[in-house]
């Protein structure tokens, strides 16, 4: 069986089919990232479960994902056969309605061509694997750059939320004393 990746939070809560899940169980117990995946997968369901429940705030809006919508009839997959048809219609009816003109011997001369004689070259065979263990090397080293960068963004969009947060919950605090102190002024002057 192949990693779980999208089917990991199925198996987690156990919707997959009987016959997947023994498999996916066997996989688990036998693939070290898949079963790292798993852990923290629950490390991150426990800490959502710990959260208190709260209400967006009014000025976040919700927005659907925009759908593609599909060609119907002039999708691209059935171009290919329509043009195949066109031509071979265009084929089948071209011969019989022109006539084919008569062939004419014609006499061409060319030089016999001259061998090019290259002298043979050694390969540096370890050059060329310096070369590709170089260029690997730099792609390794932007694409954990670029990694390292992502990283430095989300923590820091991690902050920003985390700190939004404890704003939110100062707020809404704030909020209910407020309210609090409002409900007894009113029940104090009936």
């Amino acid at each position: 069986m192949a990693h779980l990746n999208d089917k990991l939070a199925d198996f987690y809560y156990e919707e997959l089919p009987a016959s997947e899940m023994v498999q996916a169980r066997r996989h688990v117990a036998e693939c070290g990232e898949c079963r790292a995946q798993l852990q923290l997968f629950e490390k991150t369901n426990l800490a959502l479960k710990q959260l208190p429940d709260a209400e967006p705030p009014c000025r976040v809006v919700v927005v659907e994902p925009e759908r593609t919508v599909r060609w119907g009839v002039l999708d691209w997959r059935f171009l290919a056969p329509m043009a195949a048809a066109v031509a071979a219609l265009v084929i089948a009816i071209m011969p019989a309605s022109s006539p084919t003109p008569a062939a004419v011997p014609v006499a061409v001369t060319t030089p016999a061509p001259v061998p090019v004689v290259t002298p043979a070259q050694a390969i540096d065979y370890d050059r060329i694997v310096d070369q590709v263990r170089q260029s690997e090397r730099a792609w390794f080293t932007e694409q954990l750059e670029k990694r390292d960068h992502e990283i430095r963004q989300l923590q820091g969009q991690l902050a920003y939320y985390e700190s939004y947060q404890r704003t939110l919950v100062k707020e809404t605090w704030e909020n209910a004393s407020t309210i609090q102190l409002l409900a007894q002024r009113t029940s104090s002057r009936d």
